[in-house]
């Protein structure tokens, strides 16, 4: 399907979509008719919306990133379109990611890399990439992502945009090509936390004044999630810290055992549950039994990443007690992580996003960091992987750098299920950072 100029028109108002679609940010985009022909279910303010890959769209492919699932038009809204249609949402077309969200690069072997917007040497992160990227260069004002383990975080932060990802089952997840159930999650980006925060509120309902002042919060400053951090990344976060100090109580802190289980609980949850997910996918989309069908999609798999985590999968999967191990480990860090806010009496978290800025396009899934050649996946989602395993809301927004250097982001990680106080959260620190000078480069 061609991506179409589409004009504002009476029945959509929505601004115009790309002219030119920059090579790996879509996997398909919607006609000029297509777009008119959609009308917002509650008749509030359009605009265009753009839709992670693996998110069923009504009369859209839903192909995860991945040409073996890409068959067929979706016949009904995954339940999370449907709300932001309600808030009036236009799909302007499918955003690309990392084949089967199974990465943090966006490098699709099938559908070509999304290159980070203004910077086409870099990658704009994954899995959720071109959702990022398409909000960037201003060709969605806002875009749906999925997030796994920092798929929303990571590429909100490379790219320099807002991104929410809500606590895991707060959002609906059904209509979803996902690789966890206990951990993945819809969620947005936008170019302000005031507006993920403003669809938010129409999505779900309920109140919440922005502009309400509350007491001093107390912010969280976990030791483990400032370690060995880039230089670019240090200069633009500890100006933005000595900022915070006047208007938030910076509170160090250890996650200590928080860190250690999440850690641990982490690939055999996703791969665990990874394989059922996808192979139920596999069997609709081919017909075949889960189990065939899974093995399957591994073997038709072109990301070479991608095909190595499903290949060890299928050759040495997760055992029963393997798994039932981690669920106990995801349960303990979730109550340690509830302690931890209660006995400091922590509003929130604050943390780099990344350790690093965005990796270099030619990325091989090592990049270089401070002196040494280390895996890519391992230092991107490093900081990002602890909240997704504790299913908490995290909200990230850019940090003032350098004209010329590359965007560096701050994650705002709340309490579960207390998502409101997250966005109110990261708005008034947003706001507060929004003069401040990165340090320079030493």
């Amino acid at each position: 399907m061609p991506l179409t100029p589409a004009g504002v028109t009476a029945r959509t108002a929505v601004l115009d979509t790309v002219e030119r679609p920059e090579p790996g940010d879509w996997t398909q985009t919607c006609t000029a008719d297509e777009i008119a022909a959609q009308v917002p279910l509650a008749g509030g303010k359009p605009y265009p919306l753009a839709v992670k890959a693996n998110i069923s769209v009504r009369g859209l492919r839903r192909s995860a990133g991945c040409e073996l699932l890409d068959v067929r038009p979706e016949e009904a809204d995954a339940p999370v379109v449907a709300l932001l249609r309600r808030s009036g949402a236009v799909v302007v077309g499918m955003a690309n990611m990392h084949e089967l969200a199974f990465g943090i690069t966006s490098q699709n072997a099938s559908y070509g890399a999304v290159r980070l917007p203004g910077r086409p040497g870099y990658l704009a992160g994954g899995s959720s990439g071109g959702s990022a990227a398409v909000v960037a260069r201003g060709h969605a004002e806002v875009a749906l992502g999925t997030d796994t383990g920092g798929s929303i975080s990571i590429p909100a932060s490379l790219c320099g945009v807002a991104g929410f990802r809500p606590s895991t089952g707060r959002w609906p997840s059904a209509g979803i090509v996902g690789l966890s159930w206990t951990r993945d999650t819809p969620g947005l980006f936008a170019r302000s936390v005031r507006r993920l925060a403003e669809i938010d509120l129409t999505m779900l309902g309920g109140t919440m004044d922005p502009d309400q002042d509350f007491p001093r919060p107390r912010i969280g400053v976990p030791a483990e999630l400032f370690r060995e951090l880039h230089p670019a990344t240090r200069a633009a976060i500890e100006p933005a810290l000595d900022a915070l100090a006047d208007t938030v109580e910076l509170v160090p802190v250890k996650l200590a055992d928080i860190w250690e289980l999440t850690r641990a609980a982490a690939m055999p949850i996703v791969c665990w549950e990874a394989r059922r997910l996808l192979g139920d996918v596999a069997a609709r989309a081919l017909g075949m039994d889960p189990e065939q069908a899974f093995a399957r999609l591994v073997a038709d798999v072109r990301s070479p990443d991608v095909r190595q985590i499903l290949e060890a999968e299928l050759e040495s999967p997760v055992s029963p007690d393997a798994y039932a191990i981690a669920q106990r480990q995801t349960d303990q860090a979730r109550a340690s992580y509830a302690e931890l806010l209660r006995k400091h009496a922590l509003d929130a978290l604050a943390f780099p996003t990344t350790p690093a800025p965005a990796p270099s396009a030619d990325c091989d899934g090592t990049v270089e960091h401070l002196g040494s050649r280390v895996d890519a996946f391992e230092v991107y989602t490093r900081n990002t992987t602890p909240g997704a395993m504790l299913g908490a809301p995290m909200v990230t927004f850019p940090l003032a750098t350098p004209e010329a250097g590359l965007p560096v982001g701050l994650t705002i990680q709340g309490a579960r299920f207390d998502d409101r106080r997250a966005l109110r959260l990261a708005e008034g620190m947003a706001g507060t950072l929004s003069n401040t000078v990165a340090k320079p480069l030493d």
